[in-house]
């Protein structure tokens, strides 16, 4: 069982009120499926349904996961995404009226000594971090995926895209309805020990990529950087600021940096290989010109 250490954050932003939710399980060895558990939903449908719909499925998501049949991990979270549908499904069924709408994306990813799994349905991003740099894993089930499709094959500008009305409109989410489109990892990512894992509500997209790895770089060696995060949102000063939550998880094993005088060693090293490869070529020279026979020039006088 592999050793982990998590954080996690959350802020309203300028919204009246919060409609993400997330939890973090920490699996038992006995359920050999996995040792960590984090799960984040992003609610919508208005006044109650959204915070109604992300609490639900991250409550009934840690529950069906403990109870899931399936050995696979793959195979347990579409069978727990399956549970968590049909519970949406039949709260929805039991106020039609004053629920119509409500549902969800959800982002689950388990950590296991192999690696990450993860299943997602809508856009909150699952990135992970590595040498400095950002990568996405899941796929973005929002409208603005489509879009930036049809700028790349020339059909629309990319300015026509940045100002379509439904960019930001999901076409998948958790509803109790159909699922539209899932993404699920067949096989786990593996992980190096200095790699970090963020989960987030598209809340936290006011930053940039670059922005959100800058703020992971100065942070990796503390157990606390959504803190970070959020400060970083929040000096953004959005005034349409959306709900933000976040999720970060480490390896408990981290390769610590090259002390400063090792490094310098490092560099001293290489100076002292090429400072001799120049002593010795000056060497060779001076022998060179030592053995050379020396001329002596005559005059003649009358």
């Amino acid at each position: 069982m592999a050793a982990w250490v998590h954080d996690e954050g959350a802020a309203q932003g300028s919204r009246s009120r919060q409609e993400d939710d997330y939890g973090v399980f920490e699996l038992p060895p006995e359920l050999e499926a996995g040792d960590l558990l984090l799960v984040l939903a992003d609610g919508m449908g208005g006044e109650q349904a959204g915070g109604r719909a992300s609490a639900l499925a991250v409550r009934s998501f840690i529950d069906a996961y403990d109870m899931a049949t399936a050995a696979a991990i793959p195979d347990r979270l579409e069978q727990t995404l399956t549970r968590v549908n049909e519970r949406m499904a039949r709260d929805v069924a039991s106020d039609p009226y004053g629920l119509h709408g409500m549902g969800c994306t959800l982002l689950a990813v388990v950590l296991a000594e192999e690696g990450l799994y993860w299943i997602s349905v809508g856009d909150s991003p699952l990135w992970l971090w590595r040498q400095g740099r950002l990568h996405r894993l899941n796929q973005d089930h929002a409208y603005r995926s489509i879009l930036a499709q049809q700028v790349s094959t020339g059909e629309i500008s990319a300015a026509e895209a940045a100002r379509h009305p439904d960019r930001n409109a999901l076409i998948s989410a958790v509803t109790g309805a159909d699922l539209e489109l899932v993404d699920v990892s067949r096989q786990a990512c593996p992980l190096k020990p200095d790699d970090q894992v963020l989960l987030a509500s598209d809340g936290l997209l006011t930053l940039d990529e670059k922005e959100i790895a800058a703020v992971l770089s100065r942070a990796r060696a503390e157990s606390h950087p959504c803190q970070r995060l959020l400060a970083a949102v929040a000096e953004h000063r959005n005034l349409h600021q959306d709900n933000v939550t976040v999720l970060w998880a480490r390896s408990a094993v981290v390769l610590p940096a090259a002390p400063w005088w090792r490094r310098f060693g490092m560099r001293a090293s290489l100076l002292g290989v090429v400072l001799g490869v120049l002593a010795v070529s000056g060497v060779w020279w001076w022998l060179v010109q030592d053995d050379m026979p020396l001329t002596v020039s005559t005059v003649a006088t009358p």
